[in-house]
């Protein structure tokens, strides 16, 4: 994956040598990540966004209400939650969804926002209520979206995966210096850029960045 050497960059870059490889190879990576988790801020922050305001609509959604005998059964958080989750599943906002994703039974195709929350009350007798809560609408939504997954933090991994090998030879070749004892006095050069001499100033200087990226990519 290192396609540094076919861009030609050291016939562009004044004083290019495996530094400035060295720092392109492994910042590129972590600022791609940071990309990746500025959108999934970003998408976060929307969908935030998105249950506020539909909150405030399904309040006054006829199709939404409460059942009388479980008003005080359910906080207004947990009725909160409550709704933005069926609407979820009620793509139209119409109160009702396809019962088969909560129960085999077929008797009544569509599942209202009340029998909904009598679910969510049985759930709640059988086990703790946000545990029943969870099964059920984690059950639901695997029926309802069978190949949905997290393609942000699956692409990073793949990313992580492909880029590793390379990414971490970079940073040990840093490490390897030839020595010249044939010469006084002796010099040592990098084995991959004879042109950067191992005890110049330079060289010293990305010493301490060097083992920072090892623990970032090999070991971390």
């Amino acid at each position: 994956m290192n396609v540094l050497p076919s861009l030609g960059l050291a016939c562009r870059i004044k004083d290019f040598d495996y530094v400035t490889t060295l720092v392109f190879i492994t910042l590129g990576p972590l600022v791609f990540a940071a990309f990746l988790f500025l959108l999934y801020g970003l998408e976060f922050l929307l969908k935030k966004h998105k249950a506020i305001k539909l909150d405030d609509r399904l309040k006054n959604n006829v199709h939404y209400a409460v059942p009388k005998d479980l008003v005080h059964q359910f906080s207004k958080t947990e009725v909160t939650t409550i709704r933005r989750t069926f609407a979820f599943f009620d793509k139209f906002s119409r109160g009702r969804v396809d019962r088969t994703l909560f129960s085999k039974s077929e008797a009544t195709p569509d599942l209202s926002f009340g029998d909904y929350m009598y679910l969510i009350q049985q759930s709640c007798q059988v086990d703790n209520c946000e545990t029943g809560f969870a099964e059920l609408n984690d059950a639901a939504e695997a029926k309802a979206n069978p190949h949905q997954e997290d393609s942000m933090f699956f692409f990073l991994l793949l990313f992580s995966f492909v880029i590793l090998i390379g990414t971490s030879s970079t940073v040990f070749e840093y490490f390897q210096c030839t020595h010249f004892e044939e010469v006084e006095p002796a010099v040592s050069y990098l084995a991959r850029d004879y042109s950067l001499d191992c005890s110049s100033p330079r060289y010293k200087e990305y010493v301490a960045y060097a083992v920072v990226m090892l623990f970032i990519y090999p070991i971390g």
